[in-house]
């Protein structure tokens, strides 16, 4: 908790956030302790953390066969097994090392805005679209180059520093 204040307020970096909460919580424990935790917390309150105007953003995009993604700075043992249960197309996180034993190692890569922005960049690609196609969903203004890259970018329950490029830039806001 400490932590989370002090990136919110005091302007600790993401980077600086996922090392200080690594080293304290994580080094050393054995993944699928953290798993199981993690699956357990979706099974039971998962739903109930949820923002639905995004939810029910992303369950109409489903419906319509659109393809979705999510792209996070959290760490991929959380992402992916949210991902899963969302029933998304693909998604990509930061990611943690395990040693030999199973347990966590070190804080391997972190997926910030720019990273974010190169991800979408090469999926358009891949996926032969442009960008003007895509719509991307953001709650921080440490994802403006990820929002600036799509042609559609949305600010969702925004800082109020996104909040306040979302209004300059007549981005929508949900």
């Amino acid at each position: 908790m400490l932590y989370s204040v002090r990136h919110y307020f005091l302007n600790l970096s993401l980077t600086e956030l996922h090392q200080k909460v690594f080293e304290k919580f994580l080094k050393g424990a054995p993944l699928q302790l953290v798993q199981d935790e993690v699956t357990a917390f979706l099974k039971k309150d998962f739903y109930r953390f949820l923002y639905l105007p995004t939810f029910n953003r992303l369950r109409r995009a489903q419906h319509e066969g659109h393809y979705t993604v999510i792209l996070s700075n959290g760490p991929s043992f959380v992402v992916g097994p949210i991902a899963e249960y969302l029933g998304v197309n693909e998604w990509y996180s930061s990611n943690y090392s395990v040693d030999e034993k199973g347990n966590f190692s070190a804080v391997e890569s972190i997926l910030l805005g720019d990273g974010k922005a190169t991800y979408m960049e090469q999926l358009t690609q891949r996926l032969k679209t442009s960008a003007a196609k895509v719509t991307a969903y953001s709650d921080s203004d440490l994802d403006l180059p990820f929002l600036e890259s799509a042609g559609s970018p949305v600010a969702v329950n925004p800082n109020s520093k996104l909040l306040k490029v979302s209004k300059e830039h007549s981005w929508e806001i949900i």
